[in-house]
């Protein structure tokens, strides 16, 4: 048997799910980070789905 150029990584339950919960964190922590800034960005221009809807159907016809 000769061994495989590959390399295996093993991880006991307790520290997958340590890693598992960082990496939430940081998605999360970079989502609120999307969010806050569109929420800071200017508002100006800006409709809401409803408006965008009624703009849809009258373009429509």
């Amino acid at each position: 048997m000769t061994n495989s150029p590959t390399s295996s990584i093993a991880l006991d339950v307790q520290e997958y799910q340590r890693l598992r919960r960082i990496a939430e964190g940081a998605e999360e922590a970079r989502l609120n980070q999307l969010a806050d800034e569109a929420e800071s960005e200017s508002a100006e221009g800006a409709v809401s789905l409803e408006e965008m809807a009624a703009m849809l159907r009258a373009h429509q016809g």
